[in-house]
């Protein structure tokens, strides 16, 4: 035996070891097995023995991970109000049974929705569509994949001509929420682009007399990348206003007289104009300054839906009124002097026709006022604010702008308040508007501007009363009050010390209310002016009708 250990560790050892290796991929729950193995031989050769170690076993924990794919798509659509949908593949990358959530954000903020592609072509049926949306996959083996659908949704809008959606698809692993993969899918967007008509239609002449012919007039441009196509115009004729004279189209056809008045246009290719014209006579019975009314229907269709716009109603009445208002109709404020004082008001046109509007003013206290234009319709004045310009040979009128029918403009009336010597003075001006073209229509308000001073009340008092010998401590009293409707700014009572008496340190009161006579935080300072000591009590700020306010001190008579 000894002999045997000698020549085993003098022996060249070679020890190999073996193990069994899986790939990355191994699915969860298997177990792996593994032990060593020596070979080694004695130190004569002679002989080989093999050793093997005890098994190490252990289990695949699962793994989550998954992909999308393609991780990018895109598409062009051939009109709006209609479907895009996208074949999109989800791979268990995982090493389990997993499933998946999905979720989607499009960069329009358009609606999406996820299908199950059932017989997995890549194009969605609709069997597909009725089985439901889903928002998550079915139990996925590892490595197996799902197929599935994800529908955009284009929505109605003929600006949307050659724009771009990006929407990003992210799946989830169920298993661990931390394994995500996204796709992303652009879908551009052909479509009809026939701009806003709101302002489309247009009317000649604007003030027709009763029976005259009136002419509408209509263009309509495709700026889009597809062709609208079933083009028709529509229009009802408002048979209580107009009767029907003729109408044209630049392509197509017009129904002659029939009501409603119908143009057959047919397709407006990109880039294509078509213009429609409606000659109709304002019936003879109609009374001066009745508005017109008369719109078109425009109809057309793309992408396998049909849509109808409807023109804007062009302002137009029967023969030129004239006529304007102001409201409010009455204003007034309480101010003191030098305040700025800004009076609004709207000045609109009621007449059928544009007119250039007037603004003046009549002063009952000869005050200057000035016009602005109040261009944020604040009611206040800022410094954004316009001045109207006076065109006109009476410094106390100014021209508004001009306005058309119906419209209405904001102006505001500023006045810096003067200083007055009388209390509550009050000022009446007669604000008015008026036609440029009619000076007989017009309409004013009434601005009554109340102005407040202070009426100061000063009584002062000494106790006790009569003649008094040497040595007596007299009691000095000021009785202050405000009667006027403007604040006094800066209030201040000045008591001098009299001949032949000696102020009483620190006896001061106001209301009642001890002061001490060092320049500190209270009302009164006591200092000595040529050998005499001035008491001043500053007050500040004596508000209007401000109730008595009394202020106390004492003297000694030398």
């Amino acid at each position: 035996m000894k002999k045997f250990i000698y020549l085993f560790v003098a022996s060249i050892c070679i020890i190999v070891m073996t193990d069994i290796a899986y790939a990355v991929g191994t699915p969860a729950g298997t177990v792996i097995q593994s032990r060593s193995r020596v070979i080694y031989s004695t130190a004569s050769g002679a002989s080989t023995d093999t050793v093997y170690s005890n098994y190490v076993s252990f289990t695949i924990a699962q793994v989550g991970a998954v992909n999308l794919t393609p991780s990018s798509n895109a598409s062009t659509t051939d009109g709006d109000s209609l479907y895009v949908a996208y074949p999109l593949t989800v791979t268990n990358s995982g090493n389990g049974t997993d499933y998946f959530k999905l979720s989607y954000v499009s960069s329009k903020g358009w609606t999406g929705t996820f299908y199950f592609d059932a017989n997995g072509d890549g194009s969605l049926q609709a069997g597909e569509i009725s089985a439901g949306s889903i928002s998550q996959s079915s139990n996925i083996a590892a490595d197996a994949t799902y197929k599935l659908m994800v529908r955009i949704f284009v929505p109605r809008g003929g600006s949307l001509n050659g724009q771009i959606d990006t929407t990003v698809v992210t799946t989830k692993s169920n298993f661990d929420s931390t394994k995500t993969n996204t796709a992303q899918i652009r879908t551009t967007v052909n479509t009809v682009n026939i701009p806003n008509i709101g302002t489309a239609l247009t009317v000649t002449p604007t003030n027709p007399t009763p029976g005259q012919n009136v002419q509408y007039s209509l263009i309509i441009t495709n700026s889009g990348s597809v062709a609208a196509t079933g083009v028709t115009f529509t229009d009802l004729i408002n048979t209580s206003q107009f009767s029907f004279i003729s109408g044209t189209t630049t392509q197509g056809t017009f129904n002659g007289s029939i009501v409603p008045a119908t143009w057959t246009v047919g397709t407006i290719n990109p880039g294509g104009s078509v213009t429609v014209t409606i000659t109709l006579q304002v019936l003879p019975t109609l009374p001066n300054g009745t508005q017109l009314n008369n719109q078109i229907n425009v109809n057309y269709t793309v992408g396998g839906n049909t849509f109808t716009i409807t023109s804007n109603n062009p302002y137009a009445a029967v023969g030129v009124v004239r006529n304007v208002q102001i409201s409010p109709t009455a204003v007034s404020s309480s101010n003191e002097a030098d305040d700025t004082l800004a009076y609004a008001f709207t000045v609109k046109n009621t007449g059928n026709s544009k007119d250039v509007l007037e603004m003046e003013y009549n002063s009952s206290k000869s005050y200057t006022w000035v016009f602005f234009r109040d261009v944020n319709n604040s009611g206040t004045y800022d410094a954004g604010d316009t001045q109207l310009t006076n065109t006109n040979t009476t410094p106390t009128t100014v021209d508004v702008d001009s306005v058309a029918a119906t419209d209405s403009v904001k102006i505001l009336g500023r006045l810096i308040v003067p200083k007055v010597t009388t209390d509550e003075e009050q000022d009446v001006t007669t604000f008015t508007v008026r036609s440029s073209a009619d000076n007989t229509k017009f309409q004013s308000a009434i601005g009554t501007t109340t102005i407040g001073i202070p009426v100061i009340d000063l009584v002062r008092s000494v106790t006790p009363a009569g003649n008094q010998p040497p040595g007596e401590e007299m009691t000095f009293q000021v009785a202050y009050q405000n009667n006027g409707h403007g604040k006094a700014y800066n209030f201040s009572v000045t008591e001098n010390e009299a001949d032949s008496m000696s102020y009483v340190a620190n006896s001061v009161t106001i209301d009642n209310v001890a002061k001490t006579d060092a320049a500190d935080a209270d009302e009164v300072t006591v200092t000595t002016v040529s050998g005499r000591k001035v008491i001043t009590i500053n007050i500040g700020i004596l508000n209007a009708l401000s109730t008595q306010g009394i202020i106390r001190y004492r003297a000694t008579i030398h």
